[in-house]
């Protein structure tokens, strides 16, 4: 049955559409189970759930993909990491925290940490419900259509999203579940309340808004697009949550942006490791300070002594390094800065 040219049902991804989300319509397409349809296509030997596969697609199923469901190669590469190679981070490797990309944490085949988000209303209007590939960036807070916040979790019992478990243990169950419900718990992932979030009128949320609506096009017309301006960004990012390396920055934007200083989890996790709140709170604070006006702002803070301008630096490499000093120049802290 599947030993054709291509697939009897191949249908294409959706626009946006992750590898693991567009895997799982092929099987229930094709009337089997996740696990039965991979199996029967990659044999034993060759594993799919035991990685991420939106991160660490190996090349044979790449492939695989393009042949049995007759879509071009180089869209098959667009549902998966290497999209965003070069714009996002420098470069995929296989371990190891990726720059903005929400870690899975997996133990066999189960998430341990909440790396799949989901947009309730998204999920709602799809005539079939999908994952998009950008819902695992971590500055991927809220959705730029509906501007609602994201979730990173399942509303009613707090599990990882896991939409490719939805059918494990379930022997007498024939058909696949949508994607829109929860493995664990069962609730329909599309109900989730809608928290709607508070639009501003600042620079540095309409760049925001901006750079999320191209990551759901694929980077389409991605001129917005600057891997200095994101590494910044995210260098910020770690900053603004340290407790250690730079300790007064938080309070001293939220003083010149009125934000409220919140509580933020005193620990060394990453930042793609923190909760969806979290993020979006500190990639408003970090966007303020990473517009076009950064080099006065962040010279303001080293002169201040509420930034050490070395840590700006902090663990890039060289050419990372010179992607920053396009940017700008940064004095040199004070002796005695913190």
């Amino acid at each position: 049955m599947l030993t054709g040219r291509v697939w009897p049902a191949h249908p294409h991804p959706y626009s946006g559409e992750c590898l693991s989300s567009w895997l799982i319509r092929c099987a229930h397409a094709n009337g089997m189970k996740v696990q039965t349809f991979c199996v029967r296509n990659f044999g034993h030997e060759r594993q799919i759930w035991n990685r991420d596969v939106d991160r660490h697609a190996p090349e044979w199923l790449l492939n695989t993909l393009s042949e049995k469901t007759a879509t071009p190669l180089t869209e098959v590469v667009k549902t998966t990491m290497l999209l965003f190679e070069g714009l996002f981070f420098t470069k995929k490797h296989l371990s190891g925290q990726l720059r903005w990309v929400l870690p899975l944490s997996l133990y066999h085949r189960t998430f341990r940490n909440f790396g799949v988000q989901f947009c309730p209303q998204c999920l709602a209007e799809d005539s079939e419900p999908y994952f998009r590939l950008s819902w695992r960036l971590a500055f991927y807070t809220f959705c730029p259509k509906h501007h609602i916040l994201m979730h990173d979790r399942c509303h009613s019992c707090k599990m990882p999203v896991s939409y490719h478990r939805a059918e494990l243990g379930k022997a007498n169950q024939m058909e696949g579940e949508p994607m829109d419900h929860c493995w664990y718990c069962g609730f329909k992932l599309s109900e989730a309340p809608s928290v709607s979030m508070v639009k501003e009128c600042s620079p540095a949320f309409a760049q925001w808004n901006e750079l999320l609506s191209v990551v759901d096009q694929q980077l389409t017309g991605s001129g917005v697009f600057h891997y200095g301006r994101m590494l910044l960004l995210h260098q910020l990012c770690r900053l603004i949550v340290s407790q250690s390396l730079a300790p007064d920055l938080q309070s001293y934007v939220c003083e010149l942006t009125g934000q409220p200083v919140l509580d933020l989890i005193k620990s060394r996790m990453a930042f793609e490791h923190r909760a969806i709140d979290e993020r979006h709170y500190v990639i408003g604070l970090a966007l303020w300070l990473s517009d076009s006006d950064a080099e006065h702002k962040l010279t303001t803070a080293i002169q201040r002594r509420k930034l050490p301008s070395n840590q700006v630096y902090r663990d890039l490499n060289e050419s990372e390094r010179v992607a920053l000093e396009k940017l700008f120049t940064l004095p040199a802290s004070k002796r005695g800065n913190k």
